[in-house]
């Protein structure tokens, strides 16, 4: 947490960026489902409505590959949600850098570890949860993780290093994205307005750049996501089925 201001939350130092733009991608979420969902219509559907009924179609399609029949509605509802969080986390950090004396007071939350480690954490807790409320908390061990026991140890192993996958991956991509803009407009600047010429276009390449990187990175998160919560939903599924 160099080069920022750091608070406590129930005695958890955490960045005061990272709190920020965390609670600023919240209200933008809230307020783009709210921009979307209004004036529906069916037979003369504006663009708006047209661009978040693509984003549907897109996670829906995700879901059904992954879940097929075992699909639910939660299910989408959690896709959706996660979807649309992590891409405006990706994308906060790019057009807006907030700093003084050395101090950041802005950056995407998805460039902070501990952020997208949460996420990755959360997502295993809401499979964790889909395959409880279906077969039970015994059953639910005994198919994910116990069968056949001598598996047990590297089962559980899987599950931590798919959580940390998960997380690095995301992490990596918009941190390396962030740090290399910040590069860019240092060399654009390092001889003042003579070097703008070669600078701003280059920013501008690469902001172009990091806007599809950070959309990517969004649909991958929530892609393997949803096939690891198949993994234990479907598992279920193809067990009662034999039995």
């Amino acid at each position: 947490m160099d080069g920022t201001v750091v608070i406590n939350l129930l005695g958890i130092p955490v960045g005061l960026n990272v709190v920020l733009s965390m609670i600023a991608a919240v209200v933008i979420v809230i307020a783009l489902c709210f921009l979307f969902t209004r004036n529906l219509s069916v037979e003369n559907p504006g663009k708006i409505q047209l661009a978040f009924e693509w984003i549907v179609n897109l996670v829906e399609g995700v879901v059904k590959d992954a879940l097929g029949d075992s699909m639910e509605p939660a299910h989408m509802v959690v896709a959706i949600t996660v979807f649309l969080f992590i891409l405006v986390s990706n994308l906060l950090g790019l057009p807006i850098l907030v700093e003084a004396d050395g101090i950041s007071y802005w950056k995407s939350p998805t460039a902070e570890l501990a952020v997208c480690l949460a996420m990755a954490v959360s997502m295993n807790l809401i499979s964790q949860y889909f395959g409880i409320k279906k077969y039970g908390l015994l059953q639910h061990f005994r198919l994910t993780y116990a069968k056949p026991v001598a598996l047990l140890p590297y089962n559980i192993l899987e599950e931590v290093i798919n959580m940390m996958t998960l997380s690095l991956r995301l992490f990596g991509n918009i941190f390396a994205g962030e740090i290399l803009l910040k590069l860019i407009a240092e060399l654009g600047n390092v001889f003042g307005i003579a070097t703008w010429p070669i600078g701003i276009p280059l920013q501008m390449v690469w902001q172009a750049f990091s806007v599809f990187i950070g959309c990517l990175q969004a649909y991958i998160f929530v892609n393997l996501s949803i096939v690891y919560l198949s993994h234990k939903v479907i598992h279920h599924v193809e067990e009662k089925e034999e039995a």
